[in-house]
């Protein structure tokens, strides 16, 4: 998730704007707007150091009444820079900078990818020989015989139909066993076709 600089405005009067005195962050992050009052315009600007490593989708930004706006700021070039983002409401009757010091990425995180993802099938070597040698080393009978959990459960649901006919002595429970068995058959002949 990225970085946020929350900015309230109209908080306590009209064209208010709070926003924290400092950011710091290492990658692209987001200016959440959180507007406590009447619809309102937001004017953002990066000086001109953080403009060489930074770029916005806009400058001038619409805030709906009571709602939230989030305005990413695109980091596309990384290393330490130190600049300022103008944060002005009212058309400029407020205004307010936020110091931003962008750093180096942390590359801890950082995962190494295998050139065999490049190739069709995203890496997966396995074939259908080892995947079948791979079944049969784990001695599995459920490995060797997929459907059988499927006819056991279609097996047991018939029993229990054709156990609650019996008991309650019904033609309505006797018609539903009937019907449980026509599905289990018809689901084991589409299972095994």
């Amino acid at each position: 998730m990225p970085d946020e600089l929350p900015v309230d405005v109209n908080r306590r009067e009209r064209n208010s704007l709070n926003v924290p005195a400092s950011i710091e962050t290492d990658d692209s992050f987001v200016i959440r707007v959180r507007n406590h009052g009447n619809a309102s315009r937001v004017h953002v600007h990066l000086d001109e150091n953080l403009s060489a490593v930074a770029s916005l989708e806009d400058t001038n930004y619409y805030v709906e009444a009571n709602s939230a706006q989030a305005i990413p700021v695109s980091v596309h070039e990384h290393g330490v820079v130190h600049g300022k983002i103008k944060l002005s409401a009212g058309y400029g009757a407020t205004t307010r900078w936020v110091d931003v010091k962008l750093t180096e990425p942390d590359d801890a995180g950082s995962v190494e990818v295998d050139e065999s993802l490049a190739e069709p099938g995203g890496g997966e070597r396995d074939t259908d020989e080892e995947r079948a040698t791979d079944g049969a080393a784990s001695g599995s009978v459920l490995a060797d015989r997929p459907a059988l959990p499927v006819l056991v459960l279609g097996a047991l649901a018939v029993a229990v139909a054709v156990g609650a006919a019996a008991v309650f002595e019904s033609g309505l429970v006797a018609a539903g066993a009937v019907a449980v068995f026509v599905a289990v058959l018809l689901a084991g002949y589409l299972l095994v076709r």
